[in-house]
């Protein structure tokens, strides 16, 4: 890779990919930092009204300010993740500098449901860049079809340190199911139906109380992160995945988070899940609801589940489902340019 610099361009939130990719790429070699978009950003309930909207004004001053940290700094590749702030303008500018252009989109480019998904700058900047890293091989077919664009399979990881699984490890078993994630109108469905069968569920998330409300079957707890996230995936009897739209027939984040911990993961069947992890061995995977009722019960009956848990834990490191694996398959991708 010799001198080669990557700008990231996204978020350094403390929940954004973006951080564990530059942490990683940096140790690998690739002089690596972060356009934290949002800092341009003046936070104001008028913004929030002009993004829903769908307003690109606001994004002027992160598109300006991308252009001329890239004028001084002089990156070889900007990798956007992404994109909601990048206006094809910007581009098409940063491409006359010379600079290799790169899209990972976490959600969907072309499936947008929710505000952070992006308006009209995700679709129309598909066609401008070099390279598509897509957590969806039915994505890389698609953009590969019809923009014949180089594009790479990139699936989620975990980010999991020994530490942090030997506390979560040290926690006693709650002989409930679990949600870990914020709500929708589907995922609500689907967990106020599994309370009402007198199934015991605990949701984490930010929002759930304006969806749902607490009751004896039913917990309602605020978002969590790192070690007690970690803690949270591994204790509970049954850790549900549902999916969004943007994720169906593939996988999400925690088809990787949850194996890794040691975590009893019950997961959509899909045909990436079932490439990833062995059914009834190393997870449990349901067709449509009625069987994620049935399969939730199931489980919560069985004597013990800790072969599952060694098992699952065991693929995830030997099959090198970590996000450093990710990354040099990033640094591999780059390396021909």
């Amino acid at each position: 890779m010799g001198n080669k610099k990557l700008l990231i361009v996204g978020s350094n939130a403390l929940w954004a990919i973006e951080n564990i990719y530059a942490r990683h790429l940096n140790g690998l070699g690739l002089q690596t930092s972060i356009f934290n978009c949002s800092s341009f950003i003046e936070r104001s309930l008028n913004t929030r009204v002009f993004i829903r909207l769908g307003f690109n004004h606001v994004y002027k001053q992160v598109n300006t300010e991308l252009i001329r940290v890239c004028l001084v700094e002089k990156p070889d590749i900007v990798w956007i993740f992404k994109g909601v702030e990048i206006f094809p303008e910007t581009l098409h500018k940063l491409k006359t500098l010379g600079i290799y252009l790169a899209n990972y989109n976490p959600d969907h480019p072309f499936i947008r449901t929710f505000t952070s998904s992006g308006g009209k700058n995700i679709p129309e900047s598909v066609p401008l860049y070099d390279k598509h890293f897509c957590y969806s091989r039915a994505l890389v077919t698609q953009i590969e079809t019809e923009y014949q664009i180089s594009s790479e399979w990139l699936p989620f990881g975990f980010e999991l340190s020994e530490q942090q699984y030997q506390q979560a490890l040290a926690e006693p078993e709650v002989l409930r199911a679990c949600f870990l994630g914020n709500p929708d109108k589907k995922r609500a469905s689907i967990i106020q139906m599994v309370a009402k069968e007198g199934i015991p569920i605990d949701v984490y998330g930010h929002g759930w109380q304006k969806w749902l409300k607490p009751s004896r079957n039913l917990g309602i707890y605020d978002g969590i992160y790192q070690d007690e996230f970690w803690k949270t995936l591994r204790k509970y009897r049954v850790q549900l995945n549902i999916f969004r739209e943007h994720n169906e027939g593939s996988h999400n984040m925690r088809t990787f988070e949850v194996p890794a911990v040691g975590g009893v993961m019950l997961a959509p069947e899909s045909e990436e899940h079932q490439y990833f992890f062995q059914k009834e061995t190393e997870c449990f995977l349901y067709y449509n609801q009625q069987d994620l009722m049935n399969q939730i019960e199931k489980i919560l009956q069985l004597n013990k589940v800790q072969n599952m848990r060694d098992i699952a834990r065991k693929k995830s490191i030997n099959f090198n489902y970590s996000y450093y694996y990710r990354a040099l398959d990033v640094m591999k991708s780059f390396r021909i340019i």
